[in-house]
């Protein structure tokens, strides 16, 4: 079992993705709730934006790309030894942060930052004895994501005042931009496997200027911060990311669970844009409306379906969802729907909780459906 666990990377992150995202915002809501656990010294905003970013997004990223990019490159990314390696350390990084009062925080910082840099590092041995120019930008990405770490456990640690939350939004734009990268490949690539006869269509000019305005928010957002000014970078990129969804022909996949969920994940990016921008132009909406469209409706409804989507495929098996796991993919909409309804009616209290509940039950259907097939060899 460990050895066909441990064969590639989607396994394991995928396992404890699953899992990870379906009982910390348990923990998160329980903590809300009644103050249990107890977080210690930590900044509980900070404590949960960290372990959704880096923790659950953090695994899915991890998998997904050492699992792509031996698609890329016919090369093995991971030996079970260092995959395994990488997962124990994606592990003791959550242990620390989830009981801050039993293991030094200096020695959970020490071990979540390596974490990103060795990621990186197996990624770019690969890609660059492959020669594959066309996923280098994924290095610097990485290498983002070390960096923005490295400045919210300088908070934590009372290095720095006042940079972790802005480092937070940061990750989530490179969260985002991850989103736009990779869903631009799989997304019209697995509807035209699945439905041949749908138009499916793709422009090189417009996947380049989405992808290009969608990087911009990051550093423009560095620079400005919430002002007025960012609003038409992040209505652009609305408008592009919008255009590129509506050219997949997102309507002709309602009869494909699997697809389905995969378009409308990605709609939730040009909504996230659209609200931020819209907030800084004077709008009633919350800043934190676009914040969670981002990652509770593209972040959630994305990985769900992809992670679904690839298990089934890597493993062998039929490309159909089973009607447990369409049963997910409606709740985690629900629970994005839920939470954005929190931000424009902050006194229903029920609807936060709502939204967690619907979160982690949807995770959890697929942490429970899928764990067998993570753990099986395929089936062919």
């Amino acid at each position: 079992m460990l050895r066909t666990l441990f064969a590639i990377a989607f396994r394991p992150f995928f396992l404890a993705a699953g899992w990870f995202a379906a009982a910390w915002m348990l923990i998160w809501i329980i903590y809300l709730l009644k103050g249990f656990p107890s977080l210690g010294a930590l900044n509980p905003i900070l404590w949960h934006g960290h372990e959704m970013l880096f923790g659950f997004a953090g695994a899915v990223i991890a998998g997904f790309l050492l699992t792509a990019s031996q698609n890329w490159t016919g090369l093995q990314s991971s030996t079970p030894g260092s995959l395994a390696g990488l997962v124990l350390l994606w592990l003791a990084a959550r242990l620390g942060f989830l009981f801050p009062g039993v293991v030094p925080l200096w020695l959970t910082s020490i071990v979540d930052l390596v974490f990103f840099p060795l990621l990186g590092w197996m990624l770019a041995r690969v890609l660059i004895r492959a020669r594959n120019r066309n996923n280098y930008i994924l290095l610097p990405v990485l290498a983002g994501f070390t960096l923005l770490n490295l400045v919210i456990h300088l908070e934590l640690h009372g290095v720095v005042r006042g940079t972790g939350t802005t480092a937070l939004q940061a990750t989530v734009y490179l969260v985002a931009l991850l989103l736009v990268f990779m869903g631009g490949r799989v997304i019209p690539y697995f509807t035209g496997r699945r439905l041949p006869k749908l138009r499916v269509r793709q422009w090189p000019w417009l996947d380049w200027t989405t992808l290009a305005v969608t990087f911009a928010v990051l550093p423009a957002f560095l620079w400005l911060g919430k002002s007025p000014a960012l609003a038409p970078l992040l209505l652009a990129a609305a408008a592009l990311n919008l255009a590129r969804l509506f050219a997949w022909n997102p309507w002709g996949t309602w009869r494909v669970p699997l697809l389905w969920v995969l378009h409308l994940g990605y709609l939730w990016l040009p909504i996230g844009f659209a609200l931020q921008g819209a907030h800084l132009l004077g709008a009633p909406i919350g800043w934190s409306a676009g914040l969670h469209a981002l990652m509770a409706g593209a972040l959630g409804g994305l990985t769900l379906g992809m992670m679904a989507r690839v298990s089934l495929g890597h493993t062998g098996r039929p490309l159909e969802a089973h009607p447990v796991m369409a049963f997910a993919f409606g709740l985690i909409t629900l629970a994005a729907i839920a939470r954005l309804g929190m931000t424009f009616y902050p006194v229903s209290g029920w609807l936060l909780i709502a939204s967690a509940l619907l979160w982690t039950t949807a995770f959890g259907v697929f942490a429970v459906f899928h764990t067998p097939i993570l753990l099986k060899p395929r089936r062919d």
